[in-house]
């Protein structure tokens, strides 16, 4: 089972290096990460900063570790009034993942706007990908269905679905019979499955120093922490599907458990 670690923006931001964060991981035999081209500076103005790619390629493979490619969040191909703005940096993303060699790269669906835009942009990306071998997987903002729709209609082999698992629970308000019946919807169409932890609740509204407090929100909790019944999730999946940890707390990142002890805590 292969399992890999999200490196968010902020830990670079943290003032440790790209090396150092590869090497942690490396040691505790994770077997991927997932980096963000435009946290590296490799993007800027919807174009590929060339001469930076050269670095952080070598930092990539002197580690030894694979890696995925994660577009910028804030990247919504249903935007008709910015939708060029929006496609020129994920085009942009696409390229870097062509010439850094990853064969994953992850985008996420679901914002608010025209849906049409967004399928004929993920399908016009997934021609450009296709030629390197590279698969796109569309990650559920929230609601599984609604994604799998996208993934239905874009209607190409390499592009698949990043099951987020806690996303799905918000979406479920915290039920775990219908967190399993979307999940049982995504099985066919996932190639990268998405963890980390939550309570399942979206309400009341807080500040985001008091979310924890309350339990609300899109925590991103080392599994275990909250309530989502990750055994019973994976139990639906073979081995082969990959997973993806992401926890975006700094010290929770630092003090993550080896490879083996964060499988025995999502299988629990």
């Amino acid at each position: 089972m292969k399992v890999g670690v999200s490196i968010y923006p902020h830990f670079i931001k943290e003032g440790r290096t790209l090396p150092s964060i590869l090497a942690e991981i490396k040691i505790k035999n994770y077997d991927f990460v997932q980096i963000f081209p435009h946290a590296l500076g490799l993007i800027k103005n919807g174009i590929v900063v060339e001469n930076h790619l050269q670095e952080v390629e070598a930092a990539l493979r002197g580690v030894g570790i694979e890696y995925i490619i994660r577009m910028p969040a804030s990247i919504n191909l249903r935007d008709s009034i910015y939708y060029s703005r929006h496609f020129k940096v994920a085009k942009a993303a696409l390229d870097v993942a062509i010439k850094l060699g990853a064969k994953i790269v992850v985008m996420q669906s679901g914002k608010t706007g025209r849906l049409d835009l967004e399928i004929d942009a993920i399908k016009t990306l997934a021609d450009t990908a296709s030629k390197f071998g590279i698969q796109i997987a569309l990650e559920n903002t929230f609601s599984v269905k609604d994604t799998l729709y996208v993934i239905d209609n874009v209607d190409k082999d390499n592009v698949g679905f990043a099951l987020d698992v806690a996303h799905a629970f918000l979406s479920a308000q915290g039920d775990e019979n219908k967190l399993l019946e979307d999940v049982r919807l995504g099985i066919e169409k996932t190639i990268l499955l998405l963890v980390h932890d939550n309570f399942g609740k979206m309400f009341p509204q807080v500040e985001p120093e008091d979310a924890l407090a309350y339990g609300v929100g899109d925590l991103h909790l080392l599994p275990g922490e909250g309530k989502i019944p990750f055994g019973k999730v994976l139990k639906m999946f073979d081995d082969n599907i990959p997973i993806l940890v992401k926890v975006k707390d700094p010290k929770v990142f630092h003090n993550m458990p080896p490879k083996e002890d964060l499988i025995q805590r999502l299988r629990r």
